[in-house]
């Protein structure tokens, strides 16, 4: 589920990037976790994906104060190219088990919530690409005043990186693993009609090495780092329909010592952009931003990274019961391809989510991102497909399909992956007890 960009929660991670997650993003997906709505009251319409229907709604286990919701996704499917290359297309069917528990304390004052994930995928043939990965967050969210609320959150976890990201060896015999430690401290204070909100994030990245098919490491340390990011945002309500807000970001990414041909990728950023925070009758509703984004690498080696930023997400309520969702997003990742510090991004994803019934939702999207790299000759497209449904039995039970459809092109004299890839699956989630 691709949760609308929101004023509050995107400013969150203006400037930190990351690599994806090779967590099977397919039928054991989360369902019905609605996006929280917009700031200001921008409510007069409830997106599909936003709109609750507490009959089919996990009920938690009360223990004293606490309240306890387990869950278990179980999917299983069949990916036509497992590697992510032209030739030879490799398949496999798996198996995609992803126990959940998820732990609140409610109060009106200090909401406490901790949550834990453990995800096992398992493939019939192919188990180099069996996977064991897990995660745990957890957020405090501190109302000291009407105006004023502090929210703390942190997060650890082991993941693995996807074949069909940029940087992922080709040679490697198993996915690149690695470890993520963070945390973000955020204060939010309302004078009247202006809203101002600091954020702090911090983020470390452990990456394991790999291993080709000789057994020859492929050294993979080169792209810890530690990225320290500070972002204000200050944003005035014109109207209980619109606001402008001004939004800007710091950060410093800093890489462990890199001895060799290629030094290290540490660098300095920032972004700057306004935008409006906007309801347009009772069709339309988004937060859009505009400015500019620049990457400066402190080693000469590297050139740095700039250009027009573009942020946000409209949505249009074509009915009641079906939602479209246009988003796109400009920034600049990190890469670990030789040669190269990091890609500046544009993604750009249209979505229709269509409430057939109440405890029947169809989405379908598209998505293209463009990569552009600096320092090497490179440009990379890809363009993702999708369509999937989730059928609510009850409380306990949702069914979900999700199929998926991923290409991949690169232009320029050091070309990256090309590919095509579908993948298809089936899962339940069973919740609470």
């Amino acid at each position: 589920m691709t949760p609308r960009v929101i004023l509050l929660a995107g400013l969150i991670n203006a400037a930190i990037t990351g690599t994806a997650f090779a967590q099977v993003s397919d039928a054991t997906d989360s369902v019905g976790q609605a996006p929280p709505s917009s700031a200001f009251g921008r409510d007069r319409n409830v997106s599909v994906m936003e709109r609750e229907h507490p009959e089919y709604d996990p009920v938690p286990v009360h223990v004293g104060v606490l309240e306890l919701t387990p869950s278990v996704a179980i999917g299983t499917g069949y990916d036509d190219n497992l590697y992510a290359v032209n030739a030879p297309r490799i398949g496999d069917a798996y198996l995609h088990i992803v126990p959940r528990l998820k732990i609140v304390r409610p109060s009106p004052n200090l909401k406490l919530t901790l949550n834990g994930e453990f995800d096992l995928t398992r493939y019939a043939s192919r188990i180099s690409e069996n996977q064991t990965n897990y995660r745990l967050d957890g957020g405090a969210h501190y109302v000291i005043s009407n105006d004023t609320t502090v929210d703390l959150t942190g997060l650890y976890g082991r993941f693995a990186q996807e074949r069909t990201e940029p940087d992922s060896p080709a040679l490697v015999q198993r996915p690149i693993r690695f470890t993520i430690s963070e945390a973000t401290g955020a204060v939010t204070h309302v004078f009247n009609r202006l809203r101002v909100r600091g954020v702090v994030d911090v983020e470390n990245r452990n990456y394991r090495d790999g291993r080709d098919a000789l057994g020859n490491v492929v050294d993979e340390d080169f792209r810890d780092r530690t990225t320290v990011t500070g972002t204000g945002i200050a944003e005035y309500a014109l109207s209980p329909s619109i606001s402008l807000f001004g939004v800007g970001s710091y950060n410093i990414r800093d890489y462990r010592t890199r001895i060799g041909p290629v030094p290290a990728r540490d660098s300095q950023g920032y972004e700057a952009a306004v935008g409006s925070s906007f309801e347009l009758g009772a069709k339309i509703r988004g937060s859009l931003r505009v400015g500019y984004l620049q990457q400066n690498y402190r080693d000469p080696f590297f050139a740095d990274i700039r250009g027009v930023l573009v942020r946000g997400d409209v949505e249009y309520f074509l009915t009641p019961l079906v939602t479209l969702t246009g988003t796109i997003d400009r920034r600049v990742n990190e890469t670990g391809i030789l040669g190269a510090a990091g890609y500046l991004s544009t993604t750009m994803t249209l979505r229709a989510d269509y409430e057939l019934l109440r405890n029947l939702i169809l989405s379908a999207s598209v998505e293209k991102e463009a990569r552009n790299f600096n320092n090497i000759d490179r440009d990379d497209d890809r363009w993702t497909y999708r369509a999937s449904g989730t059928y609510r039995l009850s409380p306990r039970i949702a069914l979900r399909a999700d199929l998926l459809r991923r290409s991949q092109s690169s232009v320029g004299t050091v070309l990256g992956r090309e590919f095509e890839k579908t993948r298809v699956s089936f899962g339940v989630t069973l919740s609470g007890l």
